[in-house]
């Protein structure tokens, strides 16, 4: 009987086999790169890319950075939030980034780093991949203009294919939503308003913006708390309906009119409705719009989830209506010396038919969850056509303080919620027309309770004797009561009718 023995190759003889065959497969690739023209090199390497996927199980999805039309990819930007909490201790690259208008600082990987996630048992490898490219003009909408890019920036995702079908109908929606919230978390607010080179054609530079630090709450505003919990009702109604707006075919949008006196808090009201819903505000001046085909344009490059405001709305439709009689007048005259500094065309002017139409018409439908909010001192100036519902769909009073907002302020600036000099005040507040501001500002002039607090009965009295007492109010709460039954419903949320919240109609402010 023979045997045969194997000889087992040393270790020393493993490892130098290996490094002269790394050696041959270095000198292959220097002298394909050198010799062989590029077309044949990516030929080969496709192939032979090909050849080694037939024995691997992985498949890789690539999420670039802007697509074919060359807008930007919503998912890579949602991944690129996603990740940022799940960046390992071990990663040693990163890049640290902090605009001038954030108040946090974004992490993000460097390219060709990875990142290990796990999403319902499976394991994904992320890769994040940066590669020089021609330079190409791509929009940028994050700037509302276009940039240069010369430079493509993707995500590999690699995972086991046989979960495949999971990962696009789970786990990619997974990441859409988890990126919202994390977005929702860090998000600053801002404040934007137009520049005044508009017109310019610099489409980047249409809107500049402030960080909004307003510090107003439903919680510090001077309102009733019946009307206060009736409003952010309304408001989480609106932002928790898309499927319904879709259903029934109406844009994803909400008006409101707020109107009332000077100082009644019009402006803090906003600032507290977009602190609650964590929206933008685009602050516009209709007399800074040049005309119906700009105003269509700015409504384009506002972002989803803002609120539009335009102050003093009546105010602005007059004037646009004085420039264009004025420019009517002037074009009759027989002296051509009277149009010198006032020849504004027509198509320089936002009518109320272009207002209209963004309200309700076509251009309605040029974004997502969007509050417009209009505010005026004097509503019956305002064309009816403007405050029907689905254009303005909630009216707010906001009427001189009540009691129970004074109550509320005094929380605020004094820190008390009880006084014996309480009552006292009350009775003056429910005779005088006083504003919440002019109330704040007499309970700011000390700090000493006692004396704020006399001071203000003071200048209530005052008030009281020069004969600006509420028997007007009567007639604005009828004013209001009638317009909600003529449209059938004078409060309430049934879609479709107009809403009139009212603080005049809320009493005196309850015990406590």
């Amino acid at each position: 009987m023979f045997f045969t023995t194997t000889q087992i190759p040393s270790t020393r003889t493993i490892i130098s086999a290996a490094a002269s065959a790394a050696a041959a497969a270095v000198l292959v690739r220097k002298l394909a790169h050198d010799y062989l023209p590029y077309e044949v090199q990516t030929y080969l390497f496709l192939k032979v890319r090909d050849f080694i996927a037939r024995f691997s199980n992985d498949l890789t999805l690539v999420i670039e950075e802007y697509d074919d039309g060359l807008n930007q990819n919503k998912l890579f930007k949602a991944a690129t939030i996603y990740l940022e909490p799940k960046i390992p201790p071990y990663v040693r690259r990163l890049k640290i980034n902090l605009t001038k208008e954030e108040t946090k600082v974004s992490l993000s990987v460097e390219k060709n780093e990875e990142i290990v996630d796990k999403f319902n048992g499976v394991h994904l490898t992320w890769r994040f991949v940066s590669k020089q490219t021609p330079s190409k003009v791509v929009h940028d909408p994050d700037h509302f203009g276009s940039k240069v890019q010369s430079e493509a920036k993707f995500f590999e995702l690699s995972f086991h294919k046989k979960h495949k079908d999971m990962i696009l109908e789970t786990y990619i929606p997974h990441i859409m939503k988890k990126s919202k919230e994390i977005n929702k978390e860090k998000k600053t607010l801002k404040l934007h308003t137009l520049r005044y080179d508009l017109m310019h054609g610099r489409k980047s530079d249409v809107w500049q913006s402030v960080n909004l630090d307003h510090p107003a709450t439903f919680d510090t505003l001077a309102m009733d708390s019946n009307l206060k919990r009736k409003l952010m009702e309304d408001l989480d109604r609106f932002v928790k309906r898309k499927e319904f707006y879709k259903r029934v075919g109406k844009a994803w949008k909400r008006g409101y009119l707020l109107f009332g006196p000077p100082g009644t808090g019009k402006s803090s009201l906003i600032a507290a409705m977009a602190n609650y819903l964590n929206f933008d505000i685009y602050d516009l001046e209709l007399a800074s719009v040049g005309g119906n085909s700009a105003f269509r344009k700015l409504l384009v490059t506002t972002q989803n989830k803002s609120i539009l405001v335009v102050e003093d709305i009546d105010c602005s439709l007059e004037l646009q209506d004085r420039l264009a009689e004025t420019k009517k007048v002037l074009a009759t005259s027989f002296n051509p010396s009277h149009t010198v500094g006032l020849n504004l065309p027509n198509q320089f002017l936002v009518t109320l038919s272009g207002l209209l139409n963004f309200l309700d018409g076509l251009w309605s439908s040029c974004g997502d969850e969007r509050i417009i909010i209009f505010t005026t001192n004097h509503k019956h100036r305002l064309d009816p056509a403007l405050l029907r519902p689905g254009r303005m769909d909630v009216h707010i009073h906001m009427s001189y303080c009540t009691p129970f907002g004074f109550k509320v302020l005094a929380s605020n600036y004094l820190g008390i919620t009880e006084h014996p000099l309480f009552t006292e005040i009350e009775e003056l507040i429910e005779e005088t027309k006083v504003t919440p501001a002019e109330i704040a500002e007499q309970l700011m002039r000390d700090e000493e309770v006692e004396i704020a607090l006399r001071g203000l009965i003071e200048f209530l009295e005052d008030k009281r004797e020069s004969g600006e007492n509420k028997a007007g109010e009567a007639e604005m709460v009828t004013i209001v009561e009638e317009e909600g039954k003529k449209q059938g419903q004078p409060e309430g949320n049934t879609d479709g009718k107009v809403i009139v919240f009212d603080q005049t109609k809320c009493g005196k402010a309850p015990n406590h």
